[in-house]
């Protein structure tokens, strides 16, 4: 596999990353996943708006133009000839001295690396999920808004799903209201009405998630987990796809896919 590491194409075997790398050391560090449709990154735009949003909260300069980071992004895809993939752009802020503190942005270096992989398995099959108890999203930080590289909420709660026999989790946040999945936003349709847990409560502001708020005419409303006990539907949604879920803390969901979710399945491919 080719990686783009800083604005040069080198086999992944042979990339090097500095040890200091704060991205490394502190997980100080952005990113953002796309769908590559057809030999191009899809909906980038977006994506590329949302990481400059993250720089702008994190402090993270983002070393590149938009049509430079798409220019990239092009000449990556087509060096590894893959015409339907995942694509991952990360911006670290680079390697600096040992401490919390981050450098001036004046001073920072920040590391960028562009990689793409096959298109995950498992995007467009059945889930079941568990409401995960291990850890709570926090609402009111500002990481719940953009996609920043510290997942270790959402990598023990997966674990947790995992080890009941799940496939996701569902993450509360810290009043107890749904927030999301491990790592993709959550929908229901609920008394026949498509509902969304609002941004306010902690999901992520999904760029799939805009997209069927805005074509089926979603809700965003805040949800109790017992809301969700009234579901007919429940499915999930990331730059990959749509996955409806099965089974939700044991109880079942049938039929599968439910009518709201075929529409979001057709939308999103």
């Amino acid at each position: 596999m080719i990686i783009d590491l800083n604005g040069n194409l080198v086999a992944s075997a042979e990339a090097r990353l500095d040890p200091f790398d704060r991205g490394f050391t502190l997980g100080d560090a952005i990113f953002e996943s796309l769908r590559v449709r057809d030999g191009a990154p899809e909906f980038a735009a977006e994506h590329l708006a949302r990481l400059t949003q993250a720089s702008t909260v994190t402090g993270i300069p983002l070393p590149f133009t938009q049509d430079q980071a798409l220019n990239r992004m092009a000449r990556l895809i087509d060096a590894n000839k893959m015409a339907d993939a995942a694509l991952r752009l990360t911006v670290s802020r680079g390697a600096a001295a040992r401490g919390v503190a981050a450098p001036k942005a004046e001073d920072c270096r920040p590391t960028v690396v562009i990689s793409v992989y096959p298109l995950p398995p498992t995007r467009g099959a059945v889930a079941g999920m568990i409401t995960a108890t291990v850890t709570r999203r926090n609402e009111h930080s500002p990481f719940s808004r953009v996609k920043a590289t510290p997942y270790l909420d959402s990598i023990i709660a997966l674990e947790e799903a995992r080890a009941a026999g799940a496939q996701d989790a569902m993450l509360l946040n810290t009043a107890g209201r749904v927030a999301s999945a491990c790592y993709a936003n959550l929908f229901a349709v609920i008394d026949g009405r498509l509902v969304t847990p609002p941004l306010a409560d902690g999901p992520l502001p999904g760029v799939t998630r805009g997209r069927v708020l805005a074509a089926l005419g979603g809700a965003e409303e805040s949800l109790a987990p017992e809301d969700l006990a009234r579901a007919t539907e429940i499915f999930l949604t990331n730059s990959f796809g749509v996955r409806p879920v099965g089974v939700l803390d044991g109880r079942m969901l049938a039929p599968l896919p439910g009518p709201l979710t075929q529409k979001a399945q057709a939308l999103v491919g």
